[in-house]
């Protein structure tokens, strides 16, 4: 039979280009590259053995019949092993590990191991083909070959299916394409076996994975022409599989977000260009990548090695970058870490680095920070708060605690502090000033404040509601700012306030200056639609970082509280009494009520009172206290004053 090749020649020139590209163009050496690499060689390799076979039987009185038979089998080892490679590379592409990944192994690896040695029988037996005289003929199990191809797309598209959350919807579309063009080939090629359509499946694929899936563009900074975030992942992932020793190193530029206020953005990504060129020379090809704006990541073989580029990049790092004819200086912090013995996974590398880049602010400049014991346990205590916090998010198990608000005027208990306190299974007690900041930084405050919120509502509902001889008028609330940049902030405060029948008046928000100031023009929208509906604001922290009067000028605060390190200075110091006496008496000329924080004496008290402050809070009128002591304590309270 004569075969008609010509859309094999021009499947061949496709993969033929596609591999000199692949060749030419920087690959990162990730394990889906070295698959596509193979799959490639395979599928070129496979169709140039189908001309060449097709070119031998077509001269067959020129061509020894061994030669013949040699490229027949090398076509169908080809063919086989082009299949499995391609579910391989799909194994790679949907993230297929452990105990899983050789279960799906198993059902690609069993077939090609059967396809595999059907072929090498075939020369004996005639499975796939046989010769007659230098004729090729197709042997009794040849339809098998197609079986074993419409077998591997069915489990291809079946691994996509089962890891659908995995992979991205273009990849879908890939597998979906590839899958109609080939099962077309592989359907034509049945029915029409004198024209070779074999690789025709193949180029459609090769072709649409690499320039979807294996463009090298995708790795690289735009900027710094390095790797980029995505690309130093994939290979931190790939060298976890290969359970390969690395030590990364972290090269974060401090205060970098000045420089690029002060030079602009086209001088300060010429300044990112130059420290990538720099760290390229200095670590070698695949090694740099940037993986932030202002981060740079180094991945080295070695501890000796690495020590010697911490201390290459620290002397660069000492001496001005040259912008033109500008001599720009860059402080730098380096974080080394080093796999497996610090970090066993992304997410735990990429939470130490995190966690080792807030440390290094503190440091100051050219500090190289390490993992060590100490470091370790405070990283696992922050991870084990920080799913405490997720954990009683999920649960509602935060607690809030009720601290007394004194009114000195009528001397009795007239207002209560929300304050939230978490309460851990494992870790026990978990002090607010350790929990709340990652919560802050986390956005975590938003559901623990509603939480709070929601509590405090409900308690003056089952307690105070139907008891006003307590004497209980308000009850105090913190809102953090990530609250305060909520648009919705009104309707939820009010949604809780009318599915507990609470009066607003019986609500004060207390809001600290830097919440205040950080979106003042949203934060006076929010006071003024809150304090239309009845609901009450106090000033938090008054005395402590730049807070003063001019703060109750541009935001509605009825009250303030002034901060407790003021408070305690002005008993030791007398500069810290004036200010505070001063602070008194210009709140009670412009009628805004005062609250002091922190009085935990009988001296402190009655001091307090003859200055002349409105409400006094501190441990000597109550520590903060859960739901049923601090009610018994009010009830307490009250009959001690003889009220």
């Amino acid at each position: 039979m004569q075969y008609n090749y010509d859309f094999e020649i021009a499947s061949l020139l496709i993969m033929c280009i596609i591999g000199l590209h692949f060749v030419c163009i920087r690959q990162f050496p990730m394990d889906k590259t070295r698959l596509f690499g193979q799959f490639l060689i395979a599928c070129i390799g496979e169709c140039a053995a189908n001309i060449l076979s097709c070119v031998g039987l077509a001269n067959a009185a020129l061509v020894p019949q061994w030669v013949n038979e040699a490229l027949a089998f090398a076509f169908f080892v080809l063919e086989g092993l082009s299949s499995y490679l391609l579910f391989r590379y799909f194994m790679e592409v949907c993230e297929l590990r452990g105990r899983r990944a050789k279960q799906v192994w198993c059902l690609g690896g069993i077939p090609f191991l059967l396809f595999l040695a059907f072929a090498l029988l075939t020369p004996f037996i005639g499975f796939f083909y046989y010769f007659i005289d230098n004729v090729y003929y197709q042997g009794f199990g040849a339809d098998l070959g197609y079986a074993y191809i419409i077998y591997f797309f069915v489990l291809n598209i079946l691994i996509i299916a089962k890891r659908r959350r995995v992979v991205s919807l273009r990849t879908k579309l890939i597998i979906a394409l590839y899958t109609v063009v080939a099962v077309s080939m592989v359907w034509a090629q049945f029915h029409v076996r004198g024209v070779l359509l074999t690789s025709v499946g193949n180029a459609t694929v090769l072709l649409m994975l690499y320039l979807a899936m294996q463009n090298p563009s995708e790795m690289l900074d735009p900027v710094t022409q390095i790797g980029n975030e995505q690309a130093f992942f994939l290979q931190l992932r790939n060298m976890q599989n290969h359970k390969a020793k690395k030590v990364i190193i972290t090269v974060h530029l401090c205060k970098f977000r000045h420089i690029q206020m002060m030079l602009g953005l086209g001088n300060s990504n010429e300044i990112l260009g130059e420290i990538g060129s720099f760290l390229y020379r200095l670590c070698g090809k695949f090694h740099v990548f940037r993986t932030y704006g202002d981060t740079f990541t180094v991945l080295v073989d070695s501890e000796e090695r690495a020590e010697e580029i911490e201390q290459r990049i620290l002397e660069r790092f000492g001496q001005d970058w040259t912008l033109r004819e500008n001599h720009v200086a860059l402080e730098t912090n380096l974080i080394e870490q080093r796999y497996p013995k610090d970090f066993q996974t992304s997410g735990e590398f990429a939470g130490m680095r995190q966690f080792l880049l807030e440390s290094a602010e503190e440091a100051g400049s050219s500090a190289v920070l390490r993992v060590d014991d100490d470091t370790a346990a405070q990283y696992l205590r922050r991870s084990k708060v920080e799913m405490a916090v997720a954990r009683a998010i999920k649960e509602q198990s935060f607690e809030v605690y009720y601290q007394p608000i004194y009114l000195v005027r009528e001397k009795r208990i007239a207002s209560l502090e929300a304050l939230v306190r978490l309460r851990d299974e494992e870790l026990g007690f978990i002090p607010p000033d350790e929990f709340i900041p990652l919560a802050e930084r986390d956005g975590n405050i938003i559901h623990i404040g509603a939480q709070v919120l929601e509590e405090c509502c409900s308690f003056l509902e089952r307690h105070v509601l139907s008891n006003a001889s307590m004497g209980i008028e308000t009850i105090h609330v913190n809102i953090s700012m990530a609250q305060c940049l909520r648009q919705n902030l009104p309707e939820m405060i009010r949604s809780v306030l009318e599915e507990h029948h609470i009066p607003p008046s019986m609500i004060t928000l207390e809001i600290t200056e830097r919440t205040a100031i950080s979106t003042p023009e949203q934060m006076r929208k929010h006071m003024k639609q809150l304090g239309e509906l009845g609901v009450s604001f106090a000033m938090d922290d008054y005395g402590s970082g730049n807070s003063n009067c001019s703060y109750l000028i541009k935001f509605p605060f009825e009250e303030v509280k002034v901060d407790k390190d003021i408070v305690w200075a002005s008993f030791e110091k007398d500069a810290a009494r004036i200010i505070l006496e001063n602070e008194v008496r210009t709140m009670q000329e412009i009628g805004v009520p005062i609250i002091v924080e922190g009085i935990e004496t009988k001296e402190q008290a009655k001091r307090m009172e003859e200055l002349g402050v409105d409400f006094i809070q501190g441990y000597y009128y109550g520590r903060p206290m859960p739901e049923g002591e601090v009610l018994r304590y009010i009830r307490q309270f009250g009959a001690q004053t003889g009220e």
